[in-house]
């Protein structure tokens, strides 16, 4: 049977690479959906050298723009592309306040906002028994979604704090998708744990006294792409993969308070920008 395109975004970061070329080393069929095309394609061609045979699509993503994922999603359509899994695997970490093109804080318009549209978007289009995969991390603990979650400001702001809000805000997305959808896919969320990348760096005086004591702790890229790998491959659902291990999402962000809140909350302003999205059950 012929394998369906799995689409990666934020492949040319160190996860997304070694997940591109573990599924190349698989036989898998790859649209690389990034923002810098120069930077996908020397991975393209490095993982080329490697596997000959690979299919790697290029094609230009930019989840901080909202007029991006749309050309995103009509090119997929228009080229009657019909991926079996997509792997929302790009995320930013911002050091500073900064918005995006529609008005976003820029973390959360990236890690969340356009996470979001980009899979509600690409759902219509997805083969039969598709699997969702979303790139979620261990600062969900020291963070909180509520009804303050989009009204971030300079003040407000925090550059580990804001990205770790980004994320849970991803888990509680995962954990209503895979409720609004059922059975028919699979959505789950990988956590790559600690991974030494560029990511990890803050941009801040203690950078070089954190990376003698805590880098040497870090996992590298490869093992970082092992959940990503399994979840994409899993025919569970609603499951947390880290490490080697997969278990259920935890009840308190099946059950979170401000799960069904969010979810219509980012379809509002998701509508206030001009999307209409296909409504779910």
């Amino acid at each position: 049977m012929e394998k369906g395109e799995i689409i990666v975004t934020g492949a040319t970061g160190s996860i997304g690479c070694a997940v591109v070329k573990a599924l190349a080393y698989q036989g898998w069929p790859l649209i690389m959906a990034c923002r810098d095309l120069n930077k996908a394609d020397a991975l393209k061609n490095d993982v080329l050298r490697d596997f000959p045979s690979s299919q790697i699509e290029l094609m230009k993503l930019d989840l901080a723009s909202i007029a991006s994922i749309v050309d995103f999603v009509k090119t997929i359509k228009c080229k009657s592309i019909k991926p079996s899994k997509l792997l929302n695997n790009a995320g930013v970490m911002c050091r500073d306040f900064t918005r995006t093109v529609d008005g976003f804080e820029t973390t959360i318009g990236v890690n969340y906002i356009g996470t979001y549209l980009l899979t509600r978007l690409m759902i219509p289009l997805m083969e039969t028994n598709y699997s969702i995969v979303n790139t979620v991390s261990l600062t969900r603990y020291l963070s909180k979604v509520d009804t303050l979650f989009f009204d971030i400001d300079k003040k407000s702001f925090s550059q580990l704090g804001t990205y770790g809000d980004s994320k849970l805000a991803l888990l509680l997305f995962s954990a209503a998708l895979s409720e609004k959808l059922g059975q028919d896919c699979h959505v789950n969320v990988s956590d790559p744990g600690i991974v030494d990348s560029n990511m990890i760096t803050m941009h801040r005086w203690f950078d070089p006294l954190a990376n003698v004591i805590f880098r040497p702790f870090c996992s590298d890229a490869r093992k970082g792409s092992i959940p990503a790998v399994n979840a994409l491959m899993s025919d569970r659902n609603t499951c947390y993969f880290f490490g080697e291990k997969c278990k259920e999402i935890p009840k308190k962000y099946l059950c979170h308070r401000y799960k069904d809140w969010l979810w219509d909350t980012t379809e509002s302003l998701l509508f206030n920008k001009g999307v209409v999205l296909e409504k779910l059950m």
